[in-house]
């Protein structure tokens, strides 16, 4: 399993491509989609699945873009140099995470709800652990400013706790199993794949907490630069539909894609199991009544509130000036 954290891809842009995807001629928008690569940095997160299966099924291509180019990073924290470095037009990152790219440059814009996740992050520990209250003074390894340490937190406070009540074992979601496994903690918070690999490594681990806890916590974005916005907007529209019709194709044959997914994410698909029905990936359709309505109204405000008060961002901010529906509501 590639030991990289999310929520080497540059691979995937060679090789043979899996059954391509056809698009219906009237859907090409090659004409209009600017010339060269469009980079995007990347987590081998389940839930940018839909990327994958657009890539080895040639959707990109079908759609007119030139190249997309798949930008690894190991943790939340380089993500941030990555954008720094201004040479990628887009991210993919959890809600909280967009907030600390805008406190870092008002530059970036939400333009595609990716995915929620329910049982994909979740907290892990032993049997013995049958509540979250019983975690208190309890070590636990989840990596500082992610997803993880939005639910942790989260799960502590519905529990009448708070991060002080806990030994908190900062460490990259993509090595939070093995300190749990090696018993250097006595429970961990990620996301998947990497839950599923302690809970087959060890069956005496068990889901402690999910993020189906408080559907929406947990979801992902599809961020861009003002810059690709004004200067790459065919190029940004093929992303969107991309999007979509990966999702389209993912229904079709989910097994398919459930493979094409798990080689993204470094996963052997034995390994996942029924680890894809803990997320939930976003049509453009539910996209764009998602961004217009509940996502903006609740979850984003819930997430703001969250990150200020853990310290993760020192001003809040307003989801009207971070979520942009032009690209979105061209298609």
């Amino acid at each position: 399993m590639i030991n990289i954290s999310r929520r080497n891809m540059l691979a995937l842009m060679g090789g043979t491509l899996a059954a391509p995807y056809i698009i219906p001629s009237k859907a090409r928008a090659s004409t209009a989609v600017e010339p060269g690569v469009f980079k995007m940095s990347i987590q081998p997160w389940i839930g940018y699945g839909m990327w994958y299966v657009a890539q080895e099924k040639g959707i990109f291509a079908a759609n007119g873009l030139e190249g997309v180019e798949f930008v690894p990073f190991t943790d939340d924290a380089a993500n941030l140099a990555i954008l720094a470095s201004g040479e990628i037009q887009g991210t993919n990152s959890g809600t909280q995470n967009v907030l600390q790219h805008l406190q870092e440059s008002p530059d970036y814009r939400i333009v595609l709800i990716e995915d929620y996740s329910t049982t994909a992050d979740a907290i892990v520990g032993p049997q013995s652990v049958k509540s979250i209250a019983d975690l208190k003074g309890k070590s636990i390894a989840f990596e500082e400013g992610s997803t993880s340490h939005i639910l942790i937190a989260d799960a502590l406070k519905r529990a009448g706790l708070t991060l002080s009540d806990i030994n908190w074992v900062k460490t990259p979601a993509a090595q939070a199993a093995a300190a749990v496994l090696s018993g250097s903690t006595d429970a961990m918070v990620t996301y998947e794949p990497y839950i599923s690999t302690a809970l087959k490594a060890n069956p005496d681990l068990k889901r402690i907490y999910t993020a189906a806890e408080n559907p929406g916590l947990i979801s992902d974005a599809f961020v861009v630069t003002q810059h690709t916005l004004k200067e790459r907007p065919g190029q940004l529209r093929a992303m969107l539909k991309s999007w979509g019709d990966a999702v389209a194709a993912y229904n079709q044959n989910p097994s398919e894609c459930q493979a094409i997914i798990a080689k993204g994410v470094g996963s052997d698909p034995s390994e996942l199991g029924t680890t894809f029905e803990g997320v939930h990936y976003y049509t453009l359709e539910e996209n764009k009544a998602l961004l217009a309505g509940e996502f903006a109204s609740k979850t984003f405000p819930a997430v703001n509130a969250v990150s200020l008060e853990l310290g993760l961002i020192s001003k809040g901010f307003d989801a009207k000036d971070v979520i942009d529906m032009a690209p979105l509501s061209s298609l």
